[in-house]
């Protein structure tokens, strides 16, 4: 008994050789920079987060009845130097009225790729100063 193959060509099979190189020449770069627009919004967000922390921490420290602005600043620093180097060139304000307590604090997040936008970060914290009253007085 023979044995014979079919074998069937395709039209064109012979044009399609190398087409899925191709496609990946092309996908991978696009691939990979859709990864690193990822990784550089995550740690935008995170320096943001840790930003916002920050000048909570710094309106908790000054929003007591003897809290100063220097205070504040202290708060927001040494909680930024905890978080370590994820927050670039921090600059820490703050302000201090009769009733209230603002801390700004803004910074730079580790950039991977130049993206507009997702570099520089600026977070504030306020809370009302906590003060003495007598019954009768107006808060």
């Amino acid at each position: 008994m023979n044995a014979t193959s079919l074998h069937i060509r395709h039209p064109g099979s012979q044009r399609d050789t190398g087409s899925v190189t191709v496609e990946l020449a092309v996908l991978a770069p696009l691939a990979l920079l859709l990864l690193a627009t990822v990784l550089q919004a995550g740690l935008w967000w995170h320096t943001r987060t840790l930003c916002l922390a920050a000048a909570q921490q710094g309106v908790q420290a000054a929003r007591t009845v003897t809290g100063t602005a220097r205070d504040a600043h202290t708060a927001a620093t040494a909680f930024l130097a905890r978080a370590g180097t994820v927050v670039d060139a921090p600059v820490v304000t703050a302000e201090i009225g009769d009733r209230s307590v603002t801390v700004r604090v803004a910074a730079t997040a580790p950039r991977l790729l130049p993206i507009p936008g997702l570099d520089r970060v600026e977070q504030e914290a306020s809370a009302v100063k906590e003060r003495f009253t007598t019954p009768g007085s107006t808060p």
